[in-house]
């Protein structure tokens, strides 16, 4: 049994007639009733009576024109959606994210803008590392990353979002508050804690060899994930930290901390948007570069900077 026999079966049903289902489905009305006899055959059931100068469905074709209208129902609908998937318009990607993009609105924004162009397509976001980026967008686990460093394989392409500078936090009554400036060398004594390695590998080794090129070394006390726990520890003196400007700018009016520029500290945090190069003209990424393209002068406009880097062009990691 094909999907034919079901087709030709159901048109034979609602015009009660081989001749007149025969001229709907262009076919000629001998080769149509032998399949439907080879239909009737296979099943071992009559499908058909004569009524009149017509037919009609036996109590078993009754049944069977029932099903037989659900299944290609659910054939048609599965043809459907798989032409809308392929097109884009349908199905889940997935995004992977540094979780710092969270506090900026950038990640939101971004989510947002793909949301409003592509509102069939579920997105599922995942929190990792830039360097676990990579690894997933190679192996195919994600198909877009948010993250703060730019990869280096050719594999790989970006697009820088925005730029921002880090800098430091510390108790608003440190001893170092009440300074417009610090530099890496006052912070000789100073106990320091740093967001963990595993998640942001370039940026904690960034921060120790900016430290080591001044002659400083950092006593670093503890790797913290949870933001809200850093700014705490932060906030009653127990050590002090680093984080971008906007972040700061974010989360020092409720956290007791202060942000201040460090003078000798050029650190540049770029956010970035990657993708596989192969994927960049598959219908969702598509939408997804596009939202990122929609959203980027106003994350731009916000942070009050002009990234530099072209659209879409492979970079190396930002410094």
């Amino acid at each position: 049994m094909e999907l034919r026999h079901l087709r030709y079966f159901v048109t034979i049903a609602e015009e009660q007639s081989f001749r007149r289902a025969a001229e709907r489905l262009h076919v000629s009305q001998s080769p149509l009733s032998r399949q439907m006899n080879d239909l009737e055959e296979e099943m071992g059931v009559e499908l058909f009576e004569p009524d009149g100068r017509g037919i009609k469905l036996t109590a078993a074709g009754k049944v069977f024109a029932e099903r037989a209208r659900s299944i290609l129902g659910s054939v048609d609908a599965a043809v459907e959606e798989a032409k809308e998937v392929a097109g884009g318009r349908l199905g889940t990607v997935v995004l992977g994210f540094e979780p710092g993009a969270t506090f900026t609105g950038a990640l939101a924004s971004l989510v947002a803008a793909f949301r409003r162009r592509a509102p069939r397509i579920g997105l599922q976001l995942i929190a990792m590392s830039s360097a676990e980026q990579w690894v997933a967008l190679r192996d195919g686990t994600i198909a877009f990353a948010y993250g703060n460093y730019a990869a280096t394989d050719d594999a790989l392409t970006c697009m820088e979002m925005t730029r921002d500078r880090l800098g430091m936090v510390l108790a608003h009554d440190h001893r170092l508050a009440r300074r417009t400036k610090i530099r890496l060398h006052d912070l000789a004594g100073e106990r320091v804690i740093l967001e963990p390695r595993r998640l942001y590998p370039h940026l904690h080794a960034d921060i120790i060899a900016a430290a080591r090129a001044q002659d400083v070394s950092l006593a670093v006390i503890s790797e913290v994930p949870d933001l809200e726990v850093l700014l705490a520890l932060v906030a009653i003196g127990d050590a002090v930290s680093f984080l971008p400007r906007r972040t700061a700018a974010l989360v020092t009016p409720m956290s007791s901390v202060v942000w201040r520029p460090v003078v000798d500290l050029d650190i540049k945090l770029s956010d970035v948007v990657t993708w596989r190069v192969k994927d960049a003209d598959t219908p969702v990424v598509r939408a997804l570069i596009d939202s990122a393209r929609e959203v980027r002068p106003l994350l731009q406009h916000d942070a009050g900077l002009v990234a530099s880097a072209p659209s879409g062009r492979r970079r190396r990691r930002q410094r």
